[in-house]
Parts: structure tokens; C-alpha cells; sequence
């Protein structure tokens, strides 16, 4: 068996940017499976507090929420999916050393975060949310049932990308939000999790500011809703954020257990330009979902 080596900087709290350098291990092609034909794509600008003791530092990153003509919707990290494309490209190029994907990678392609490696599809299956996670080298897949969201509807408007959009609060496994809908875009969806209200989401934050969508975007979308064929470990949503957990209190010791036989380095430098490494290494845990 080839072997593998995981290297993971982590650049200037408490913006986190992983870095991955992998040797050796056959490249793998991921396989789509087509799920619906796209109708309408959304961009949002998201802002993520990571570290809940710093609320004044946020981490930025494109999503995208591809919504078919029958209804099932993909959301997703732009950065995300343009990191790992160019990574794929690197790898299948095959120069034989170590392989590097750093800041100055990203910045060089311009790409502002690491981003989000969570998918989420909603009304798949029909009456269902499965959501796709990433954890170190590991990939995550679990379904809920699609939630009713008990929004109040208020009077309040406000304009977003030429839409009137109206106000809406909820309160959902341990944050209140605070949403803006579009009743001219009669569309039962919106970033990460939300919908169940009469309008397309433009907006939404929490109340505490540690999280928030803002749409950017919107156009017309003429391509496949495509569900990535990767070789998922099942399981829940409870269980999915244990494991986080548990990887950002210790990431050496976590990668080290979960990848036997590789080989693994760990490296922050924070905002002090302090270097810390292996078993010093802590990420901070701030899940949008808290019950």
C-alpha cells in the first residue's frame, strides 16, 4: 500500500485555511449522478464567525444554491468546488513529489477560503435533507427529514437585488434568525437548511452575528443538479458533529488514529506570527447547529 502524507497548515487565526499536501494513493475520479435539470442559481456571500470568543473575526465564502425544475436543490461552497478542482487537476498531473495547496495557491486563483466542504440537497430523497460532509480524509453522508420551519412573517421590507423582500424570525436548534424572503420568487428553498416560507430566501442571520447569507446573485440555470458518488460513511447528524468536534480539539491526534500507517504534520501560525505545531494544534468549534 502507497503511503499517504497529510500536512495541514493552518494560516493566521482566526481565519482558518487548510493546506493539504498529499503523496502517493491512486488519484479517484468522482462519478455524478444526475438528479434534477437546474432552472434558477442563487449566489450568496456567507460570513462565519468561527471562534465564538472573537465574534469581530468572520471567514467569507461563496455558496451556491442550484435549485431544478422539480424541486431538489443543491447548496454548496463555491470556493470549495474550485479548490478541489484545481487540486484534482495538480494531482492528475502526476509530478511525483509532494503536492502543495496553500494561501498562496489560493490567492494566486483567486480563491478567498478554503470553504465549506458540507453539501446539502434538499428534497432528496423526495421529503428529505441528505447532507455530505468532509472531516480530514474522510467523507460523512446523512439524511433528516425536511423541516417545517414555524417563521413568524412580519411586516418589515426591505430590497434585495431588485426584489421587495419581506421579514421573517425563527428560532432553530439554538439560534434565533432573522430572514428576508421574496414572494415574486414563489420558491419553497434558500441557503443552508432554510425554506418553508412563501418567497425564495434572499437573506438570513442569526442573532448573534456568527452567521449570515446574503444573496448576491441570481440567473437562470441551464445544467444538471448533480449528486457526487463518493464512497460515504452513513450516519447522522448528531454523530457527524461529534466527530468535528473531536478533530477540532485535536487534529493530529485525530488524523493520526483515523489514517493508520500515514504520515501526518500539523502547523499554525497565528496572528501573533506564533508557530505552533502537532498536539498544540486546537481549532476552535462554533456549529451553526447547537441542540
Amino acid at each position: 500500500m502507497k503511503q499517504l502524507l497529510f500536512i495541514l497548515f493552518v494560516f493566521g487565526f482566526p481565519t482558518i485555511v487548510f493546506s493539504q499536501i498529499i503523496m502517493g494513493g491512486p488519484t479517484r475520479q468522482v462519478k455524478y449522478t444526475t438528479l434534477d435539470k437546474g432552472a434558477i442559481r442563487v449566489f450568496y456571500e456567507t460570513k462565519t464567525v468561527r471562534d465564538a470568543s472573537k465574534p469581530e473575526n468572520q471567514d467569507t465564502d461563496y455558496m451556491v444554491l442550484d435549485i431544478g425544475e422539480k424541486g431538489i436543490s443543491r447548496f454548496y461552497s463555491d470556493n470549495r468546488r474550485r479548490m478541489d478542482s484545481i487540486m484534482a487537476e495538480i494531482m492528475s498531473r502526476g509530478s511525483g513529489g509532494p503536492i502543495r495547496f496553500d494561501q498562496n495557491t489560493m490567492s494566486d486563483n483567486g480563491i478567498s477560503s478554503m470553504g465549506d466542504p458540507k453539501e446539502i440537497f434538499k428534497n432528496h430523497p423526495s421529503g428529505k435533507i441528505t447532507v455530505t460532509d468532509r472531516i480530514a480524509s474522510s467523507e460523512y453522508l446523512y439524511e433528516e427529514d425536511r423541516h417545517d420551519f414555524q417563521w413568524q412573517i412580519e411586516s418589515d421590507t426591505r430590497e434585495i437585488l431588485s426584489y421587495t423582500c419581506q421579514k421573517a424570525v425563527v428560532d432553530f436548534r439554538g439560534r434565533h434568525y432573522e430572514a428576508w424572503f421574496a414572494p415574486d420568487l414563489p420558491l419553497n428553498d434558500g441557503p443552508w437548511k432554510f425554506g418553508s416560507l412563501p418567497g425564495l430566501i434572499l437573506a438570513a442571520e442569526d442573532s448573534e452575528n456568527n452567521f449570515s447569507f446574503q444573496a448576491i446573485g441570481i440567473e437562470n440555470l441551464d445544467l444538471p443538479i448533480e449528486f457526487p458518488q463518493k464512497d460515504y460513511l452513513k450516519t447522522s447528524r448528531n454523530e457527524v458533529a461529534k466527530i468535528q468536534k473531536k478533530f477540532n480539539e485535536d487534529p493530529m491526534a485525530y488524523m493520526t488514529n483515523s489514517m493508520p500507517g500515514a504520515r501526518v504534520m500539523i502547523k499554525t501560525i497565528d496572528e501573533n506570527g506564533v508557530e505552533r505545531t502537532g498536539s498544540e494544534v486546537k481549532l476552535p468549534y462554533n456549529p451553526i447547529e447547537l441542540e
